[in-house]
């Protein structure tokens, strides 16, 4: 016989003697409890039978009544409180019974008034029988309650059945688990197996368990090693992946502002008749779009792609305000949501393309969050870069993920107006290369608030 079939079966024998054991010690503490209720039960019910009867017969019989009149008067008090387990007998007169068993021939009752008590199998049940003499006018009486507890024995054998059965599939429950446990225990190479498995399909997080220092526990030991290495090479090269699709899609996104303005500058150029000086005008503002859309990717790989530290130079706000309002000017005009910009000589520590790239992302987005004829507020005040809208809001449980890259809050209607879900991404990771946090208020149908905190080690 092998080792873990040995194991296997004394904890098995182990497991059969305490259930056994235990079940049995439960059922005879339940059926104890359960008879010594219902004596309680049947002993409280015949004093208050008992106390009733005597004080209604003590008040309603006279001394000079007549026997026959005595006698109708105390059975009919009895009855006022009798049930049909209830039982008075005069001597070995019985004045009032509905059962069909005589209590006097198995119990008689001490003259003092104290309780008898009486169980035990009578024509085939088991009979529950409390007793006790009652005085009324100097007479005595006997005043029994009789209750057939079979259904109660009945009661405690179906528990037992119950115990009976919940020990069998404890017992059959353990065995099984007796056998995997010892078997696993037995078997660490085999585990070891399943979870090379486990890695090999993909699982990079699985480990193989060590629990002993031997041989087989040196193996997993280094096998864990091993994953863990597998693990994170696999990570660095998602997030080295997820770097390129965010750097390629925040370009995207990015010349979306830039390119619009230059087609309509050069839409403009085409089309229309222009002075020399509006003409000169429009290539310069073209020239600008074109050197800050250059700019701006190669800032957008340094930041996104290569996590490259930034050159900050102490720029003014108002000059990062005029350039955002002329970028934004034709995409503002035509949705009739005009930007409202207010600063002082504040100087903040930026880089400017990309400060624009971050202020215009969130003037976007204000505007879109707008209805026609609502203003975007721009301002700026100590550290802080303000952008406000009175537009539709967002929803309390969705702030914390709008920063999230490809989210969108209402996807049908960020297609309609040409969101991608990069943009607050974008906001994100350039204000954390610029040292700066984001927060967000924002209430439904009242307007979003989004603030730029700089840190106060300006340098």
């Amino acid at each position: 016989m092998k080792l873990w079939q040995k194991l296997s079966l004394v904890c098995c024998a182990v497991l059969v003697c305490v259930v056994t054991a235990c079940g049995a010690l439960l059922i005879l503490q339940s059926k104890s409890s359960i008879l010594a209720l219902t004596y309680e039960q049947a002993r409280e019910k015949q004093s208050n039978l008992a106390s009733s009867f005597s004080g209604m017969a003590s008040y309603y019989t006279l001394d000079g009544d007549l026997p026959a009149t005595t006698y109708s008067l105390v059975k009919y008090c009895f009855m006022r409180f009798a049930d049909s387990a209830c039982v008075l007998a005069k001597g070995e007169e019985t004045i009032y019974s509905e059962v069909s068993v005589s209590p006097g021939d198995y119990l008689a009752p001490a003259r003092d008034s104290a309780q008898a008590q009486f169980a035990g199998a009578v024509d085939g049940r088991n009979i529950l029988i409390v007793g006790s003499a009652v005085m009324v006018k100097g007479e005595e009486y006997t005043v029994y309650v009789v209750e057939d507890i079979t259904s109660v024995y009945g009661d405690i054998r179906a528990l037992a059945w119950r115990f009976a059965a919940i020990s069998a599939a404890a017992i059959i429950l353990g065995t099984g688990a007796a056998l995997l446990l010892v078997r696993s225990a037995l078997r660490p190479l085999a585990k070891l197996r399943e979870t090379t498995r486990r890695v090999a399909a993909g699982e990079y997080g699985r480990r193989a368990d060590v629990r002993a220092r031997d041989e087989a526990g040196l193996l997993a030991s280094d096998f864990n090693s091993m994953a863990a290495a597998v693990e994170a090479h696999v990570a660095e090269l998602t997030e080295t992946a997820e770097r390129q699709r965010l750097f390629i899609g925040g370009v995207t996104h990015e010349f979306k502002t830039p390119l619009t303005a230059m087609l309509l500058h050069a839409d403009l150029l085409e089309n229309a008749y222009l002075g020399e000086e509006e003409r000169q005008a429009s290539l310069s503002h073209l020239q600008d779009q074109c050197r800050w859309l250059e700019r701006l990717t190669q800032k957008l790989l340094k930041l996104i792609a290569l996590r490259g530290q930034l050159e900050l130079r102490r720029e003014s706000v108002a000059e990062l305000f005029s350039r955002v309002e002329a970028s934004m000017v034709q995409t503002l005009g035509q949705r009739g949501t005009p930007l409202c910009a207010a600063c002082g000589d504040e100087a903040l520590a930026m880089d400017i393309d990309l400060m624009q790239s971050l202020v215009v992302n969130l003037a976007d987005n204000a505007s879109k969050a707008s209805e026609p004829g609502q203003a975007v507020q721009l301002r700026a005040y100590g550290n802080i870069i303000e952008v406000k809208d009175c537009g539709c809001g967002i929803p309390e449980d969705e702030i914390d993920r709008i920063t999230e890259p490809f989210y969108m809050l209402d996807r049908s209607r960020s297609k309609k107006k040409g969101g991608s879900g990069l943009g607050l991404a974008l906001v994100k990771e350039i204000a954390a290369a610029h040292n700066a946090r984001i927060e967000i208020e924002s209430r439904l149908g009242e307007g979003t608030t989004v603030r730029v905190v700089f840190s106060q080690l300006q340098p």
